[in-house]
């Protein structure tokens, strides 16, 4: 039996869960066109099983037949006003072969540690946008290969901030599961479609770039040492952004600088940040160095150019191994000097001739 957390968790012996959340995210527009990329299907699995073995398999997707909405949607996406109330429908499929009841609710959206979409657990209560979702109904039963479709009601308060505001319409299916270790556990496996609700108004997008540090290493080669750069970037605006990143490290007045490109950084909601690091080779050692980081902000086209952003750091980076041979001669030339003192003091004196005595000349 294998579990799977977060999106998509296979329950017991056979589970296919299609998760809407592996659908890159649409951009944000300044309008609400309908999504050109295609909808999440929920295919059959292509190893068939033995007929009398369980499956359990369902999807969430946006309802295609929704009047305004349009078909083939990837996410749930809209842009209004504060206190307007939107209502559209999701469509819950049961792909298996067993009755299953389903917990049908919303929650708000963040990016983890490493930066990527991810979702509050289930028993944590949503405060953004997953709060303004409401269904008719939370828990609802769908027989083995039916579908259902579940309205929903979006309502945006009065005085909902501007900007964008990300959560997920989930379907919840919690099973009993024996652990690793032996104990019973509740696995909660679930699946659905994102929110990418924009709230119309002043748009601020602004990433930072902060906590720029370096760690260098030295080597034998004081033109081949390495560093070791962590930097922070946050989302400071109120739209979701993702960047492009490169890293100028070198010495004093350009020496022995290099520039290099970055991993992409992933798209932040607002309000979040990453910690990222990378390790840099071949960095001399300039008594003083200098790191910067530079991101380079990329959002939907209406956003137009997003200023740039950057942040350095200064290493002392002193040349050890040169430094060490050049004491090392240092002392060398010390002792040798200190040598020829010592041996020069403990010479014995040069022998002296006794000096001739004049006759003495006497007088009458």
């Amino acid at each position: 039996m294998n579990v799977w957390r977060r999106f998509v968790l296979p329950a017991t012996t056979v589970l296919v869960a299609v998760a809407a959340f592996a659908v890159p995210p649409l951009p944000a527009v300044a309008s609400a066109p309908p999504p050109t990329d295609p909808a999440p299907t929920a295919p059959a699995p292509t190893d068939q099983p033995p007929a009398d073995q369980e499956v359990q398999s369902w999807a969430l997707i946006p309802a295609n037949d929704v009047p305004d909405r349009g078909g083939n949607r990837s996410n749930l996406t809209y842009v209004a006003d504060p206190g307007a109330v939107i209502t559209d429908a999701v469509t819950l499929m049961n792909l298996g072969t067993d009755v299953l009841t389903f917990r049908v609710f919303a929650t708000d959206a963040f990016n983890n540690a490493d930066g990527q979409f991810d979702l509050l657990v289930s028993d944590q209560k949503p405060v953004d946008v997953g709060s303004w979702v409401s269904f008719p109904q939370e828990m609802i039963t769908v027989p083995a290969g039916k579908q259902v479709t579940v309205p929903i009601t979006v309502t945006i308060p009065p005085g909902a901030s501007t900007g964008d505001h990300v959560g997920a319409v989930l379907a919840s299916s919690p099973t009993l599961a024996v652990a690793d270790n032996g104990p019973v556990i509740t696995v909660d496996r679930r699946t659905g479609t994102r929110i990418y609700l924009r709230v119309n108004g002043p748009l601020f997008p602004e990433l930072a770039v902060t906590n720029v540090g370096t760690t260098y290493r030295q080597a034998a080669n004081p033109l081949g040492g390495s560093a070791r750069v962590t930097y922070r970037v946050e989302n400071r605006g109120n739209v979701r952004l993702s960047g492009t990143a490169k890293l100028t490290i070198g010495g004093p007045l350009g020496f022995g600088e290099q520039e290099i490109a970055l991993a992409d950084i992933p798209e932040l909601l607002p309000g979040q940040h990453v910690e990222l690091s990378t390790d840099i080779d071949d960095v001399p050692a300039g008594f003083r160095n200098s790191t910067t980081v530079s991101v380079q902000a990329v959002g939907s086209p209406d956003l137009g150019d997003v200023k740039a952003v950057s942040n350095s750091d200064v290493t002392f980076a002193p040349p050890l191994f040169l430094l060490g041979v050049l004491l090392v001669l240092l002392f060398g030339l010390l002792a040798f000097r200190a040598y020829r003192r010592r041996r020069a003091a403990g010479a014995p004196p040069a022998e002296q001739e006794p000096a001739e005595l004049e006759p003495e000349h006497q007088t009458a």
